[in-house]
């Protein structure tokens, strides 16, 4: 498929018959699975002594490479034009940048289930943030939703007992902020995406404008992680955690084309879930009944805000779609 006509589909993107198929529901249970390992590489790379911003610097490099390289193969290079460049450090800055500080921090204190629970209040965010700036209109089941989900998010931190211990709570809202900067990006795509310009060349500015924001960050405060020494467990999570992020992407921009964003955002469901499976695996982790039940009602809120026909445009998240 040539660059145009990625432009024009992903303008006004349609679901068709992709979700009957097999590849669709193999690269959407890959992509969850990966962003859910990936938030397990994020707790192990933090725990073993990286910094948060140098470890989100590397991050969008490993995956704003993977991205720029095969963009590079696909379509022919151009000079990017002003609306393209704010619209890329606009996400790079609120959907990238600040949301993989805020994960990397949050995951030094929390548990791996913990962190994909908050991570998936995004759908809830992104929603209550369209009404606000009335992109979309009322519906009482979304509401509904958006309720459910504040419930799930108040059981991770209200109820005494919920958390290993209380005096995690702060970090649990700095998880949910990595949502709620995700959410406006989210919004902000959905009104602001340059025309022409294909989903693959987007996401890879995303990345790259990431990178302008963080590498001078990184560098003003010496917290660049150290690939040019003997690599350790720091190096090798981070690594893993922007190879995942770029494959799970690379994966979801082939389904929000062929399948549709509405199935695409089923991918949510697994991430959350992925998240919590890994966090028990890799660190055995066990939860309290409060964060099982706030589980169940993530899932619940997920489902009820998720959009009930397909919406016109990918949005550039995990949970496109949403």
């Amino acid at each position: 498929m040539n660059p145009s006509q990625d432009s024009r589909q992903n303008n006004n993107i349609q679901a068709t018959s992709g979700p009957e198929r097999p590849l669709a529901y193999a690269l959407l249970l890959f992509m969850g699975m990966a962003w859910g390992l990936g938030l397990s590489f994020s707790k192990m790379a933090i725990t073993h002594g990286g910094h948060p911003v140098g470890l989100a610097l590397w991050q969008v490099i490993v995956s704003g490479g993977m991205l720029l390289t095969f963009g590079l193969f696909r379509f022919r290079p151009s000079i990017p034009r002003p609306s393209v460049m704010g619209f890329s450090l606009f996400c790079g800055a609120f959907g990238v940048g600040y949301p993989a500080i805020a994960l990397f921090w949050s995951a030094r204190y929390l548990p791996a289930g913990v962190v994909a629970i908050a991570f998936a209040s995004m759908p809830m965010f992104t929603y209550l943030l369209s009404m606000l700036f009335r992109v979309e209109h009322g519906d009482r089941v979304r509401w509904l939703g958006v309720v459910i989900g504040f419930f799930a998010m108040a059981l991770l931190v209200v109820p005494e007992g919920a958390l290993p211990d209380p005096g995690l709570a702060p970090w649990v809202l700095l998880a949910l902020s990595a949502s709620v900067g995700m959410s406006l990006e989210n919004c902000y795509a959905g009104g602001m995406r340059p025309p022409g310009i294909s989903s693959v060349q987007l996401s890879c500015g995303r990345q790259l404008g990431a990178v302008f924001l963080l590498a001078p960050v990184a560098l003003f405060t010496d917290t660049l992680l150290p690939v040019f020494e003997a690599w350790g467990t720091v190096q090798w999570a981070a690594t893993g955690t922007g190879v995942l992020s770029g494959l799970a992407f690379t994966s979801l921009l082939y389904v929000i084309r062929t399948s549709g964003p509405v199935f695409a955002s089923q991918s949510a469901y697994i991430i959350t879930l992925a998240g919590v499976m890994w966090g028990m695996i890799l660190f055995g982790e066990r939860h309290s009944v409060y964060i099982w039940g706030a589980l169940i009602l993530t899932l619940i809120g997920c489902a009820l805000v998720r959009p009930r026909a397909p919406i016109k445009i990918d949005a550039l998240s995990p949970v496109a779609g949403e």
